[in-house]
């Protein structure tokens, strides 16, 4: 699959055609048009607009659809499981009605239909909070909502995170999430994963701060660790497409995976924090302070939280070494960016640190 970076839709268009008539055997006339791949389309992976126009039983048919693949080149994270994240939001939909996800159609593993493993999914219509510029700083939900339709949006996402965390994950079948190689519990997988990541992917850099962080999380894990819950993984309303303020479709589950609700509910504050204070900036106008917001989801839940700050430690060191790999990534590119062990969020990891240690 071509990046969507400088992407050539009659480098594919022809393929994807062929394969989508072939899901659909019963078509006729099958065309592909209005290939889009968004330059702004994130770090996670690589997404394709497109649509889809077909003959059966002598009727029309049309849908927009959207196509995502693992990204080519230098990647965020070690490794991308397609078909993985196409099964969790699939139970995640049968398991939870609340929970929007967008309509799922096909998971594609043969790498010689366009390169790469893919999957397919209906489109969504609605807007999706900005991460670039930030919400904060401009976009619609900013300049377009009124403080009643931002505090709308800000409650309609932390219930329907508190709906994620309400799954019987394991009649659910999302015990396949569990990484046993990894650790006994949740937040063991959790650690040794990031701890393997940072090794990964710090190449030359000793990112001794880093180490040290990892160090500290580990001496100062929560005993006895909460019950687990499914943990969306990346709990926040970029990741979320919203129509009329309120969650249409929940995105992004390449991070889910198992342990505490909490470690979603610090991620979902930490990205508020990030995108106002760390930011120097201030939160919308109609977004509740974070104390509300966890209210909000206790009561939601029917689950006391306490402190949480060792889990606003772990988002903060987590979304570091994240932003170490983009760093990097803008490195390569020729791209004039922070460096990856001097940025926003090592300022906000360090500013978190001070707070908790």
């Amino acid at each position: 699959m071509p990046s969507s970076q400088g992407f050539d839709p009659s480098s594919v268009r022809e393929r994807l055609r062929s394969w989508l008539a072939a899901q659909l055997p019963d078509a006729e006339n099958v065309e592909v048009s209005n290939l889009d791949a968004p330059s702004a389309t994130g770090h996670s992976s690589e997404t394709v607009l497109f649509d889809a126009s077909w003959t059966e039983a002598g009727s029309p048919h049309h849908e927009s659809l959207v196509l995502r693949t693992a990204p080519s080149g230098h990647t965020v994270f070690p490794t991308y499981d397609l078909a993985e994240q196409f099964d969790v939001m699939t139970r995640v939909a049968a398991a939870a009605p609340t929970v929007p996800l967008p309509p799922l159609r096909y998971h594609e593993s043969d790498p010689d239909v366009l390169g790469g493993e893919f999957i397919v999914m209906g489109r969504v219509d609605g807007q999706v909070p900005p991460d670039r510029m930030p919400y904060t700083m401009e976009g619609w939900l900013l300049e377009a909502s009124t403080p009643a339709e931002q505090r709308r949006l800000q409650d309609s996402a932390i219930d329907v995170l508190a709906d994620i965390h309400a799954i019987d994950w394991r009649g659910a079948g999302l015990d396949r999430l569990d990484r046993p190689e990894l650790g006994r519990t949740g937040l063991d997988q959790q650690l040794r994963f990031y701890e393997d990541f940072l090794e990964w992917g710090r190449g030359d850099h000793p990112h001794e701060r880093f180490v040290e962080v990892a160090r500290w999380l580990r001496e100062n894990r929560p005993d006895p660790e909460p019950e687990p819950v499914l943990n969306w993984g990346d709990a926040r309303i970029g990741n979320i497409i919203f129509r009329d303020h309120r969650p249409a479709a929940v995105l992004d589950w390449e991070m889910a995976t198992l342990g505490p609700r909490h470690v979603d509910v610090a991620w979902f504050c930490l990205f508020e924090r990030f995108f106002s204070v760390e930011l120097g900036v201030a939160n919308l106008p109609g977004f509740a302070p974070m104390d509300e917001v966890v209210a909000r989801y206790e009561a939601r839940s029917g689950t006391q939280l306490g402190d949480l700050g060792w889990y606003t430690a772990w988002g903060a060191y987590r979304y570091a070494v994240v932003m170490m790999r983009i760093c990097q990534a803008d490195a390569l590119a020729g791209i004039d960016g922070f460096p990856e062990d001097d940025n926003v969020a090592t300022v906000m990891l360090d500013h978190v640190m001070d707070e908790v240690g």
